[in-house]
């Protein structure tokens, strides 16, 4: 079989079955499978997919997080490429058959191969980005907002290839991989439960000799933001903390250790900062405050 397409759901059937349905009618020329792991959804997705036949339906029984759920499909799959796909996307051509041709033809050695995304508007949207450097958070929380207090922050414009180019990591919503890389490297670590997985994860095929590769072609749309919708009081917040917490894990795997000690130390002070954002209640502030300082081990 030539490519796996693995999809967590998690509360999202509003946009998965319009996923399968835009996987199924433009994927052609290839063999292919699509395994799907529920994360202990409440929204019906159990009973739905389980009588799908497009689809090979894991249930995981409880919320495993994103990398977790990925490795558990990623055992059931037979194909010899390995498809990430986030559940709110649409491809709107063979994105799936386009990336196996460029990936088999690709002169060097390939790690993690995504392409340019788009949102409902064909607006190109976050599609890669560069390792995190715990030196960012000084740009991030102290220069940035002086310098936009000063009008002096400019954004800085995002480069998209016309074919392809090499990036640091691609975006973990369309993650196109090889199984043989997967075996060397290893997958998704389970130590994240959201949030900089890919991250690590593809920092590890870098240094293991691996390019990973931005490219034009797919046509692939992400609808961010009308995914994950699970209830929560405070999504923010929540959010926030784990992506807060999985940043400190990627510090204390990717890092020397005494640098990770003296970063943990300095950040909750840099984060101080989360007290002139209007957007975030009271409450909120003194939540992901005590967060920081308290809850999160190092």
């Amino acid at each position: 079989m030539d490519v796996s397409v693995i999809i967590v759901n998690y509360n999202t059937l509003h946009v998965l079955l319009p996923c399968l349905d835009s996987i199924m009618e433009h994927t052609g020329g290839i063999s292919f499978e699509i395994i799907v792991v529920d994360n202990g959804s409440t929204d019906g997705s159990a009973e739905t997919l389980s009588k799908d036949e497009r689809i090979r339906f894991v249930q995981a029984g409880s919320n495993l997080g994103f990398g977790k759920a990925n490795n558990l499909g990623l055992t059931l799959a037979r194909g010899e490429y390995i498809f990430f796909l986030n559940s709110d996307t649409l491809l709107g051509n063979n994105a799936i058959g386009i990336m196996l041709g460029f990936a088999r033809q690709y002169k060097g050695r390939l790690g993690a191969l995504g392409c340019i995304l788009q949102d409902r508007q064909g607006e190109r949207i976050h599609s890669y980005g560069k390792f995190p450097r715990m030196r960012d958070d000084f740009r991030k929380y102290i220069l940035t907002p002086i310098q936009k207090g000063l009008h002096m922050y400019h954004q800085p414009a995002t480069a998209y290839p016309d074919k392809w180019m090499k990036v640091d990591y691609v975006t973990g919503a369309d993650l196109f991989v090889s199984r043989k890389v997967l075996d060397e490297c290893g997958a998704f670590n389970p130590a994240f439960f959201m949030y900089y997985e890919e991250s690590e994860m593809e920092l590890r095929f870098c240094r293991k000799g691996y390019d990973n590769v931005l490219m034009d072609g797919p046509a692939i749309i992400h609808l961010e933001g009308e995914g994950g919708k699970d209830g929560c009081s405070s999504r923010f917040l929540r959010d926030n903390i784990r992506q807060q917490k999985s940043e400190y894990i990627y510090y204390k795997l990717t890092e020397p250790r005494i640098k990770y000690y003296i970063y943990r130390i300095i950040h909750p002070i840099l984060r101080q900062t989360v007290w002139f954002n209007p957007n975030i209640s009271m409450g909120d502030k003194w939540k992901l405050v005590k967060q920081l300082f308290v809850s999160i081990k190092l």
